[in-house]
């Protein structure tokens, strides 16, 4: 398997962007994966619910898959709508053939969350037959249970008699979600080494349109990089919190954030707020509150520790004097620093002092010197800063990226600069003299 895992994705179409093969191709996508698609319908629907849907032909969607597995064989499938049980025959008859090998996550979808039918027919016999004993893991709702059981699972008792039984009928794991249980949310997940527990919490109200093919293909994408199926449900679990914690409102109904929101929007281009301690906890999606040294999430308990951000600070001189930028975009816009910037994911501090260096002054090919390091406490984080000495640039300095002017300024007359570890540096300077 290569370090992105391949998932083939089987399902309907969701014209709303929040459900189907829409939610399974983002959510895949969001935890590393790449998702191929297999189209079994086409629906009419938006965040409200279903208005009508049109089935594929069987024979169309199984080759979709065969052409998918020519392409080499995908580390793992995952199947919701398939509305027929022709397309169940077909589509389990390529998972039987060619993809018996990879793990397969069997999403009962018949009915949507929003209680429209998403098949013709009932379809939980089809499924017992051709799907459960291929599923490496299947993820009934509590409406899906009743149909696979026959028996009424409204309260935990009953879910957990009701995973028992419908791994009897074959599956591997089974992971039966409790989201429309009354009170607080709670999901089980019984496997060959006992059964789990996944107490939950409503953290929006009403019902976010996608939340089962969200989890159902977060799961998938997990199992198929090599997850156990207690790690791989526990984890998309917490990806699906942060997913709803992020929805957003339609005028019919609520869609998860699959992905961050976008930001900082045009009419607000500061971006201070990007380096603010979150709202919400990134184990668990809970509401951080705010306490002293740390924030404390409320629901789980973690503790929110905020590394210092790494980045560094550019010592230019020439003919006796200091080369100062003037920032072109908050914090601090229109004050004067030193040029410098943060540290990219999988930057050396020397590479990030290389490219901020073209990226602010355009100069290349200069060499740098480590001469020290400091520590800034702002409101946007903790930053600890590389202090490098440029030598050698190839090129006249000219204002650019996120500097709007650069200045060659004589020692002792540099003002107060942005920030204060800039301020020490400039102090530093003035006490060396114009070397």
């Amino acid at each position: 398997m290569n370090s992105r895992p391949v998932i083939l994705l089987v399902g309907g179409t969701d014209p709303s962007g929040g459900a189907g093969l829409a939610a399974d191709i983002k959510s895949c996508s969001a935890l590393g994966g790449h998702g191929c698609i297999c189209v079994t319908a086409i629906t009419i629907q938006n965040s409200g619910g279903v208005d009508s849907w049109m089935p594929v032909p069987p024979d169309i969607a199984a080759a979709q898959m065969e052409a998918t597995c020519d392409d080499g064989l995908p580390d793992g499938v995952k199947t919701g709508m398939l509305g027929s049980r022709a397309t169940v025959e077909a589509v389990a008859g390529v998972i039987r053939n060619r993809l018996s090998t990879v793990p397969y996550v069997l999403d009962p979808v018949m009915v949507a969350g929003s209680g429209d039918g998403l098949s013709e027919e009932s379809l939980e016999t089809a499924m017992k037959e051709h799907l459960l004993p291929l599923a490496t893991l299947v993820t009934p709702n509590l409406d899906e249970a009743e149909a696979f059981t026959g028996k009424p699972v409204r309260d935990r008792a009953s879910m957990e008699r009701a995973a028992l039984e419908i791994r009897a009928m074959g599956a591997e794991n089974v992971l039966l979600k409790g989201g429309h249980l009354e009170g607080e949310p709670a999901d089980v997940l019984v496997t060959s080494d006992g059964i789990t527990w996944f107490p939950g919490s409503r953290i929006v109200p009403g019902n976010v349109h996608g939340t089962g093919c969200t989890l159902a293909s977060s799961c998938a994408t997990l199992l198929a990089a090599g997850y156990t199926p207690e790690r791989a449900v526990r984890n998309a679990l917490t990806y699906l919190r942060g997913a709803i914690a992020g929805s957003f409102k339609r005028d019919l109904g609520i869609l998860p954030g699959h992905f961050p929101a976008m930001g900082p929007l045009p009419g607000n281009p500061d971006c201070g707020a990007f380096y603010k301690t979150p709202r919400f906890c990134p184990a668990c999606a809970g509401e951080l509150v705010k306490a002293k040294p740390h924030p404390v999430c409320g629901r789980c308990g973690l503790i929110y520790y905020r590394n210092p951000l790494p980045a560094v600070i550019l010592v230019l001189r020439k003919n006796g004097k200091v080369l100062l930028a003037r920032r072109a975009a908050a914090p601090a816009k229109g004050e004067l620093g030193f040029p410098g910037g943060f540290v990219d994911l999988g930057e050396t501090p020397e590479a990030t002092a290389r490219r901020e260096l073209k990226e602010e002054t355009t100069l290349t090919d200069a060499s740098f010197e480590l001469i020290g390091a400091d520590m800034d406490h702002t409101d946007y984080g903790s930053v600890v800063l590389y202090i490098y000495k440029v030598r050698n640039w190839q090129g006249t300095p000219e204002a650019s990226d996120d500097v709007s002017e650069l200045l060659w300024t004589r020692p002792e007359d540099i003002p107060r600069l942005a920030f204060p570890a800039h301020d020490r540096v400039a102090d530093r300077i003035k006490n060396e003299g114009s070397g």
